[in-house]
């Protein structure tokens, strides 16, 4: 272990204390910001959340606190907050009426067990971030931000209606508005990977994350749903490419039935409020897509054995060589894409070859991870496709273009005007009537009336 390591481990060793004295005051300031919050927040509301075993994220989601960075105070010490509010203002009479509705429903909460509606997915979101982060971290997109979609599982779809619907049986309308449990766990995954890679959450970023989180647990959650008529909810199984799906119950044909039924009917065959679950959640997948990014260029063939793309009737492969085979993957190799298209203006068959200034083609890099090629980057790219096979394909020009620009190759191909010289055959003899006949299309626009040429039948 060398010095350098040596000094930096002690001088991690004597910032620990002021750095535990920054998470105490950081600590004091949230807990003190919720208070306020809570101030309008009248107690019966919290007094019957707190009869229920929800993780104290999930209560101020209900009450409707918008103020996003009392989320980051673990949920055993929003829900202490939440007991001392109640607690003090009843135990505080000054002679106004204090109400106490509920204080003695109160249920304890083991901060170990999983809350009732978000099943732990908003508990312990912050339990998802490394895997996250080292997902990232292996994609190794170039980007200095990201924009983060997450599904949560559906069953928290029944159960925070279910919670909505027993705060209306204790205390009739509520007024405040509920925060969407997505936009908090959003929340709170993205802020320690900000703080893990440097990179800023940013909706408008090019580089988009979806996060899926499965509850195997609760997967059949809303299956009850199906069994009354008035929710509308039809669930089937059907066989598509050799497999039996499940259809019909999808989130939105969920979030569908549970506006279609009445909320006594709901109590009636659901939980209201919910039960608790035993198990934790768990990372179903995460998706990492960027927006595709272009090159192109002009292509010139020099041999007649080499087809425009891989040409193959099933299993017989009629060209062993291609354009794109030879060209698209050291590209694709430089951009560090998933995938690629290979776009030209106009094609040649297998035995022509493509001389002079070269045909041009696009290609399209399929989610690459780095984003932009230097200039010296795409020589250097050129060089290293005009190596593996001067004698056969060779490309010129190789730049950087916009998904725009790819209009002018496609336009193009409808527009461009050809001539052709042929040497033709005729079984009856060649008179001046026949060619006088002939010539009377020169100029004028005609329709060539033939068969698919056997070569190319297939």
């Amino acid at each position: 272990m060398d010095s350098a390591h040596l000094k930096r481990e002690s001088d991690q060793a004597g910032n620990l204390p002021k750095k535990l004295k920054q998470d105490t005051d950081q600590t004091h300031d949230l807990t003190a910001r919720l208070e306020r919050a809570l101030s309008s927040r009248e107690k019966k509301y919290i007094n019957a959340l707190l009869s229920i075993p929800c993780c104290g994220r999930c209560a101020l989601r209900f009450l409707g606190i918008r103020d996003f960075g009392v989320y980051e105070l673990a949920p055993c010490e929003i829900r202490n907050v939440l007991l001392r509010h109640c607690t003090d203002a009843a135990d505080t009479d000054t002679g106004s009426q204090i109400d106490t509705t509920g204080l003695d429903k109160r249920t304890d909460f083991d901060p170990k067990s999983f809350c009732t509606v978000c099943v732990g997915t908003v508990q312990f979101a912050e339990g998802f971030v490394e895997e996250i982060v080292a997902r990232m971290r292996q994609e190794g997109f170039v980007t200095n931000s990201f924009n983060m979609n997450v599904t949560l599982p559906t069953s928290t779809l029944i159960r925070n209606h279910a919670v909505g619907i027993y705060l209306h049986q204790q205390l009739g309308p509520i007024p405040m508005e509920q925060v969407d449990i997505k936009e908090v766990f959003k929340l709170l995954i993205s802020w320690p990977i900000e703080a893990q890679t440097g990179l800023k959450l940013d909706f408008s970023s090019v580089l988009r994350m979806q996060v899926v989180v499965k509850h195997d647990e609760t997967k059949d959650g809303h299956i009850f749903l199906s069994t009354m008529k008035e929710s509308g909810m039809v669930i089937k199984t059907k066989r598509e490419s050799r497999k039996m799906i499940t259809v019909g119950d999808g989130r939105p044909h969920i979030v569908k039935a549970l506006s279609s039924v009445s909320k006594e009917r709901f109590t009636e065959v659901g939980n209201v409020p919910p039960t608790q679950t035993s198990t934790k959640p768990e990372l179903d997948s995460i998706e990492m897509t960027r927006e595709s990014v272009y090159v192109g260029g002009r292509y010139l063939k020099f041999s007649r054995d080499v087809s425009q793309t891989p040409w193959s009737i099933g299993t017989t492969v009629l060209a062993e060589l291609s354009v794109s085979g030879i060209v698209c993957e050291p590209i694709k190799k430089a951009f560090r894409a998933d995938d690629f298209k290979f776009v030209t203006a106009g094609r040649e068959d297998a035995n022509v070859r493509m001389l002079g200034n070269g045909r041009p083609f696009y290609m399209e890099l399929i989610n690459p991870r780095i984003p932009e090629l230097s200039v010296e980057t795409i020589q250097q790219v050129e060089t290293e496709i005009n190596a593996i096979m001067p004698e056969k394909v060779q490309i010129q020009k190789l730049t950087s273009i916009t998904c725009e620009d790819t209009k002018v190759i496609k336009e193009g191909e409808e527009t461009k005007t050809k001539s052709y010289s042929a040497l033709c055959w005729a079984s009856n003899p060649v008179d001046s009537t026949m060619i006088d006949a002939v010539n009377q299309f020169t100029d004028k626009s005609f329709i060539v009336e033939q068969q698919t040429p056997i070569r190319v039948l297939q």
